[in-house]
């Protein structure tokens, strides 16, 4: 197993995990609210964050499975030669904007940490918070990418086998 996929599992393992904390606070928040029996202030917040998180950090399972900026009737209509020039520019595209985000996240990021801003209920450090966005965008990029050239790869197999 390279170390591609291993991330990958590992990924799907976290995103997992948050998304069952996530349930478990809600569901007991709302118990508690609704029987009046306790409440947990900060499970807004919490909930907002695993959302976020799991927003981000699952972007790179599907770009792992090229379910993200997917147009299937391109790969109908279009000649071969246009669909894998196409699909370069996507890959250029989706890259460039991740470096973006990643440059502009983490400067965020990095300022918010330095300024030891914290969340209002949980008092987590914000910058940390935040972060996920930048490194979930550039995981993405990188599956994306990976996906896209083994896709080009295999139009160039078959484009090939298609002139003999």
């Amino acid at each position: 197993m390279s170390i591609l996929e291993g991330l990958k599992k590992v990924m799907g393992f976290i995103v997992v995990i948050i998304m069952m904390a996530m349930v478990v606070v809600i569901f007991l928040a709302t118990f508690g609210r609704y029987t009046g029996v306790f409440s947990i202030p900060w499970s807004e917040e919490f909930a907002r964050y695993c959302m976020v998180s799991m927003v981000y950090l699952a972007s790179m399972l599907a770009a792992a499975k090229g379910a993200h900026f997917c147009v299937e009737i391109a790969d109908v209509i279009l000649p071969k030669t246009i669909l894998k020039i196409v699909k370069v520019f996507n890959i250029i595209a989706v890259d460039l904007f991740s470096l973006f985000i990643l440059k502009q996240g983490w400067g965020i990021s990095s300022k918010m940490l330095n300024q030891g801003k914290l969340s209002p209920m949980l008092e987590l450090p914000l910058g940390a918070v935040y972060m996920v966005i930048p490194i979930g965008l550039i995981l993405m990029a990188i599956y994306f990418t990976i996906y896209n050239i083994q896709k080009i790869k295999e139009i160039s197999n078959a484009q090939g086998k298609e002139d003999k």
